[in-house]
């Protein structure tokens, strides 16, 4: 089902609250995605009734959490690609009383096309930057997932910018009206983000917080998509980062 903006933000007016109380428990580790970008995904992932929600990039498990804690019906099956990572015994341990949460370790790039199912959503925590929207085009073009979002694709990212050219349908959490309603949410848990990420700081533009981004499945174009982002990402390694 194809959303918009709108009915994302109206959405968030009624159920923040409702939200907000369920995470009041839920201490904010460092790295970890914001609240508010957490709120995105559960308003996004409810309206296609996922069967399973697939992660990649644990860190110490603050996504993890909310995942499990939102969608108590459901797996949450999590990648993290380092095993020897100083984070990995901080999630183990926050996660060691979540029934429904599997915790893998591996290459997601490797390990995710092949466990996809019908009704899956992903979120995309790792790998960064264009091999994410590689991994992300290569899901939705197997026509299996529901719904894919990426993070850290906040703008002024080359990411970004090549999302917004190749997906207009993308939806963001740093939209500004979204911000507004929900950005209280991070404030409520002491997280303090830098400077140029505040909502005081980029309101009413977009930009706030770190950037979560929705793609929906189902739509058209798929392969081409994935090749042409692999393609762009070459282009930008091997000649524009070198600009300067």
């Amino acid at each position: 089902m194809k959303r918009t903006m709108t009915e994302w933000i109206t959405e968030a007016r009624q159920e923040m609250t409702r939200f907000g109380t369920k995470m009041a428990t839920v201490p904010y580790e460092a790295k970890g995605i914001l609240f508010s970008e957490m709120f995105f995904f559960y308003l996004g992932a409810r309206s296609v009734a996922p069967r399973r929600i697939l992660e990649s990039g644990r860190a110490r498990g603050q996504s993890t959490l909310i995942l499990s804690l939102c969608f108590p019906e459901l797996p949450v099956i999590s990648i993290e690609h380092d095993p020897d990572s100083p984070d990995v015994p901080v999630a183990a341990q926050r996660l060691a009383e979540r029934n429904n949460v599997e915790l893998l370790f591996g290459d997601a790039r490797v390990l995710l096309p092949d466990m996809a199912r019908e009704g899956d959503v992903v979120l995309i925590d790792g790998p960064k930057g264009f091999a994410g929207l590689r991994l992300a085009f290569r899901l939705l073009a197997s026509g299996k997932v529901a719904m894919v979002f990426i993070h850290d694709v906040g703008v002024g990212s080359p990411e970004r910018a090549w999302l917004e050219r190749i997906a207009p349908e993308a939806l963001y959490s740093d939209h500004p009206e979204f911000a507004k309603v929900c950005h209280h949410l991070d404030g409520a848990a002491g997280i303090e983000l830098p400077e140029a990420n505040r909502f005081e700081q980029v309101y009413p533009r977009p930009g706030y917080g770190y950037t979560l981004a929705c793609l929906p499945g189902g739509g058209r174009n798929g392969w081409t998509r994935r090749l042409s982002t692999a393609l762009w990402s070459v282009i930008h390694r091997l000649f524009l980062d070198r600009r300067a």
